[in-house]
């Protein structure tokens, strides 16, 4: 099971379930590798301008954050058995969620219970 309030959510990545976690030093070691910005980056994949080595580098970060002891081979192996469309889109995912304010998913969480709170 995941805690988002600590940033871990799950992918399926080729018909396997992984948790994954992007800390902030993980968000940083990423922009250093990459040698661009989270931000740009998260907006190259939403323009598809993504490259390979963005997801690789993505994934084993957020899979080792989750607990995975994943090499780069291994990541590799299941972009192959994933493909790239899929792949992209869960670390969109990803990265949409590191960037997310838990204080926000919390807040549109409890005031989707309100309107049911009211006619109670």
């Amino acid at each position: 099971m995941t805690n988002p309030l600590k940033g871990e959510i799950e992918i399926e990545l080729g018909g396997q379930t992984y948790k994954c976690r992007l800390t902030i030093d993980s968000l940083v070691k990423i922009e250093d590798e990459l040698d661009a910005g989270i931000l740009e980056l998260a907006s190259n994949i939403a323009e598809a301008k993504v490259r390979l080595r963005t997801l690789v580098v993505v994934l084993r970060y957020a899979m080792r954050g989750g607990g995975n002891d994943f090499d780069e081979k291994k990541i590799k192996e299941i972009l192959t058995n994933t493909g790239i469309i899929s792949a992209s889109a869960a670390v969109a995912q990803l990265l949409a969620d590191a960037l997310t304010d838990p204080e926000t998913k919390e807040e549109e969480g409890s005031s989707a219970k309100k309107p049911q709170e009211m006619t109670e």
